[in-house]
């Protein structure tokens, strides 16, 4: 089995208790075929950048699930089936544990105070440009 994120783009027209039975039939479906529903992210009504089909915004939600790579595309078949969302992406996800941790070095820079001149000095510099 392989992790994927679903991220949605379902109609704002849908009233609040179908979008959750919307999520809940896919959410099944992929434990239907043998997956497991790792994470899901409540969706969120935003607008959207441009109009997708004629809609300007829609709830954004994400599932992150394990399947079969195979059964992806019986997913993407269901997926397009439903008239409500707008847009979908199937991503692979990766673990956190397969997630590489870069670590960064960190050294400190030297910093170099200003020598300080003494009022002579800058008093002997002006007369000689000025004597110029």
């Amino acid at each position: 089995m392989r992790n994927y994120e679903l991220t949605l783009i379902i109609s704002s027209e849908i009233p609040e208790q179908d979008l959750k039975n919307l999520i809940e039939k896919i959410s099944g479906f992929i434990i239907k075929e043998g997956g497991k529903i790792e994470k899901t992210i409540e969706p969120l009504r935003k607008k959207l950048g441009y109009p997708i089909k004629k809609k300007v915004d829609g709830f954004i939600t994400v599932l992150i699930f394990s399947l079969v790579p195979e059964k992806l595309e019986i997913l993407e078949k269901e997926l397009k089936k439903e008239n409500q969302i707008l847009r979908y992406l199937i991503s692979i996800a990766k673990k956190k544990e397969e997630l590489p941790i870069k670590k960064i070095k960190i050294t400190p820079q030297k910093t170099t105070e200003p020598k300080k001149v003494e009022l002579k000095e800058i008093d002997k510099k002006i007369e000689e440009i000025l004597k110029e």
